[in-house]
């Protein structure tokens, strides 16, 4: 899920006068379903986005909310829950082993310039907190932790949860095509900004692509200069030839960046690499590539293809 569209819809919502509650994940145990950041938010109007792990848990969760929802008394409780059949613990009703530590609070029309403020720093990359405590919820601006998520816990009246927000992972699929069409559709759907850069300004394909934040048209020799380093970049080299994808690696190479994949057969990837260093690229620089781009899983559609290749950035993304 969309970070942004929980905050919207929770704007929406309380900004209409609904109450909503909000659950999140501050802290997990190996094996939960639910990982810190995870959220999960319930509408006194019924509907309801995210999720905090699934399963019965998460039924009995939307259905308590719904209650608390009615009764209209405020909400802020902090809860461990245990996945598995221990005594004396709170049970969660699954059995995957493990626990998550689920921060739950009642928002509503008093909170809408704090939950408008969380919205528009995510949606505009600003870097800030979000920090829970017993206290509630608020935003700490232009500060971030060097740790994604922090929680610190002394006891239940004397704890805090810190969230970066404003970070955003950003994917370069470098190529237009169809190929280039179906990374687009999966990561934006995973959450990226997804930049398509290609050197054919009248590609249908590339006009049409509607899940791209930006597409940019030029020479790929000159694409270096287009890409923003960082741990959060990843580049996807899927274009037309294997003269625009040696082109495109020689720009990247020496990037800072996350992740380097190039598509295509062993045989085309080893004249690619061969031509690279008799360019001057060294055989260790070549090793961080990810080529051919993708998990193994005998795909054959563009869609396939773009299932694999997400499926590596999120292995490396995770790792």
């Amino acid at each position: 899920m969309k970070e942004s569209h929980l905050w919207n819809f929770i704007y929406h919502h309380i900004s209409k006068n609904n109450s909503v509650i909000l659950t999140a994940v501050v802290d997990h145990e190996e094996g939960s379903p639910g990982k810190e950041g995870f959220k999960m938010a319930v509408s006194s109007s019924g509907d309801f986005i995210g999720s905090v792990g699934g399963g019965v848990m998460e039924f009995d969760l939307i259905k308590r909310s719904e209650e608390l929802l009615k009764s209209k008394v405020p909400v802020n409780l902090l809860e461990k829950f245990y996945h598995s059949r221990k005594k004396n613990v709170t049970k969660s009703g699954l059995i995957c082993s493990g626990s998550q530590t689920n921060f739950t609070v009642l928002l509503n029309k008093k909170d809408v310039k704090t939950v408008k403020d969380i919205a528009d720093y995510i949606a505009a990359y600003k870097p800030g907190k979000l920090s829970f405590s017993n206290k509630g919820i608020k935003i700490i601006m232009r500060k971030r932790n060097d740790l994604t998520y922090v929680f610190n816990y002394r006891n239940d009246e004397d704890w805090n949860y810190e969230e970066t927000i404003g970070l955003k992972n950003f994917v370069y699929v470098i190529g237009g095509g169809h190929v280039g069409l179906a990374v687009s559709k999966i990561m934006s759907d995973l959450d990226f900004h997804v930049t398509v850069f290609d050197d054919r300004k009248d590609l249908p394909v590339l006009i049409n692509n509607k899940f791209a934040n930006k597409i940019i048209t030029g020479k790929f020799s000159e694409l270096g200069k287009y890409i923003t380093e960082g741990n959060q970049t990843y580049v996807v080299i899927v274009t037309k030839s294997y003269v625009s994808d040696k082109e495109s690696l020689m720009q990247v190479i020496s990037k800072n960046v996350r992740y380097i994949g190039i598509m295509g057969t062993k045989v085309k990837i080893k004249k690619i690499y061969n031509e690279a260093v008799k360019e001057g690229i060294s055989k260790e620089l070549l090793k961080v590539v990810h080529a051919p781009i993708g998990i193994d899983i005998s795909s054959d559609t563009p869609e396939e293809i773009a299932v694999s290749i997400a499926a590596e950035i999120i292995k490396v993304k995770n790792s």
